[in-house]
Parts: structure tokens; sequence; C-alpha cells
């Protein structure tokens, strides 16, 4: 009896929270901008950004910026 409740319940829980969350008509809604259009300004350069070799620590010894 317990585990007839319980998958009740589980079943009805699933209806409930599987329900679309979008206002009714939205499937039939036209895009704002042609979806064939490229932004110009949003393209990834060629290099990464950063440095192009390893970093050169002067002194190997030295405290990261702690003064003598």
């Amino acid at each position: 009896m317990r585990r007839a409740l319980l998958i009740t319940i589980g079943v009805v829980v699933s209806l409930v929270a599987c329900r679309t969350t979008q206002p009714p008509g939205t499937e039939n809604a036209m895009p704002i901008q042609d979806p064939a259009q490229k932004e110009e300004g949003q393209l990834v350069p060629a290099e990464p950004p950063g440095p192009t070799g390893p970093l050169i620590v002067p002194d190997p010894g030295a405290d990261g910026g702690t003064p003598p």
C-alpha cells in the first residue's frame, strides 16, 4: 500500500515538475534578427593573448617583491 502511494505521488510530482514554463504561443514566435547574420565585432582573434615565451625570473633566490 505504501509503495503504491509513493509511486502515485512520484508520478504526480514528475508530471507537475516537467510542465513547460514558456507562455502559450512561444513556439510560433519569429526571431528578432536573421540567424544568418553574424556580428563582426565578436570574432575570436587568431593568436591567443599572453606572453609568447616563458617569463624570465631575474634572481631565482629572490622573494617575490620583498624589499631587501
